[in-house]
């Protein structure tokens, strides 16, 4: 797998943070699981670990779980922490109509620790052929092994999981998009989505092409574009106190079009004008005028743009949907939508100056 790849793991242990601090457990065992493209992410309790994987459930590959620890944020450690929360996970599981691999790493010193992980090894055990042991314990003789072997279960197991592969086949697309990166976070959960529904779509029954997600990822694309100076501010209106992309401008002027709005002067008169990207073609006609979209990446992002227009603004009471004849354009343009990320990724490692590209920005 490639190192783009990166594994997200829930990991509950109170000794893992403290008060929001980071510990030197957390370092150690991080450490270890670098090494296995695992990325750790820590709850010091459940109530708040629960709030992550609800809404970020698609992000995470398994879920470690200490045996004695908080339920709620104020609470003290708690012998009852596993019973407790393995309703919760069964819950979760049930919405979500996926299950995720889960296990115990604990110290193994509490009162009752044989019957909690006999009733947690019950439900662990209709898994275990495929997830491998439930319990690893942190102070053994061979306590840097036991969780060293925890770490090499999940990662057999989280390579073959669906979302992860969609991430290894499209890494070159996912590398632009995420927390700190080129294009929102929130594009590349739906990428995942979509991507997930078209490779395995008998593990995404419940898919709904609900607030047409493939016009947000183009929008997406487009806040990233006027972050880094290649669209004017005249490509965003305000409504109810909310800016948007019009998409329909923004697509026209990355495409070396001539955008037209009316400028308000003062409070008595507008005045009609007209900007373009770099210079214009020498003559109507022509293309030989500038343009950030090349022909081809402009024709894909239209043609996107036409296919997603129909309805794109709708409410959760009124989701966005497609009929079962039209899912093979729809994965199609997604496909496609893949490689605009990819183009636009690149382009921008070769025009990330802001003010040179705000500068290209031109009246006609």
């Amino acid at each position: 797998m490639t190192n783009d790849v990166i594994y997200k793991v829930l990991w509950v242990d109170d000794q893992a943070l403290e008060n929001g601090e980071i510990t030197s457990l957390y370092v150690g065992f991080q450490g270890t699981a670098d090494k296995y493209n695992i990325e750790l992410v820590p709850f010091e309790n459940w109530e708040e670990a629960e709030y992550s994987l609800k809404k970020n459930f698609e992000e995470y590959s398994a879920i470690i779980l200490d045996a004695n620890c908080k339920i709620h944020k104020d609470d003290t450690e708690k012998e009852e922490f596993i019973t407790a929360v393995l309703p919760s996970l069964t819950n979760i599981f049930g919405e979500k109509r996926r299950v995720l691999p889960w296990y115990i790493l604990s110290a193994g010193t509490m009162s009752n620790f044989g019957n909690v992980v006999n009733g947690a090894r019950y439900q662990h055990s209709k898994h275990e052929e495929d997830w491998g042991d439930m319990l690893y314990l942190k102070d053994t003789t061979d306590c840097e092994a036991a969780p060293e072997k925890l770490l090499e279960n999940i990662t057999r197991i989280a390579k073959d999981m669906a979302m992860n592969v969609v991430l290894y086949r499209h890494h070159d697309t996912f590398c632009y998009m995420g927390e700190g990166r080129l294009i929102d976070v929130r594009a590349r959960k739906l990428m995942l989505r979509m991507l997930s529904a078209l490779y395995y779509p008998e593990e995404n029954i419940g898919f709904e092409y609900k607030g047409n997600p493939l016009r947000q990822v183009l929008e997406y694309l487009f806040w990233s574009a006027l972050e880094h100076g290649l669209l004017p501010e005249e490509c965003i209106e305000e409504e109810n106190g909310k800016r948007r992309i019009v998409v329909q401008l923004a697509s026209l002027f990355m495409a070396g079009g001539n955008v037209k709005f009316r400028k308000r002067e003062d409070d008595s008169s507008k005045v009609n004008v007209t900007i373009r990207w770099g210079k214009a073609p020498s003559k109507q006609g022509r293309d030989d005028g500038d343009a950030i979209f090349p022909s081809e990446i402009a024709e894909i992002v239209n043609n996107i743009r036409k296919f997603t227009n129909e309805d794109s603004h709708t409410s959760e009471d009124e989701p966005w949907f497609i009929d079962e004849e039209r899912k093979d354009i729809f994965f199609g343009y997604v496909l496609q939508m893949c490689h605009v990320i990819r183009w636009y990724g690149k382009y921008i490692k070769k025009h990330s100056d802001y003010d040179e590209n705000i500068n290209m920005i031109n009246l006609v």
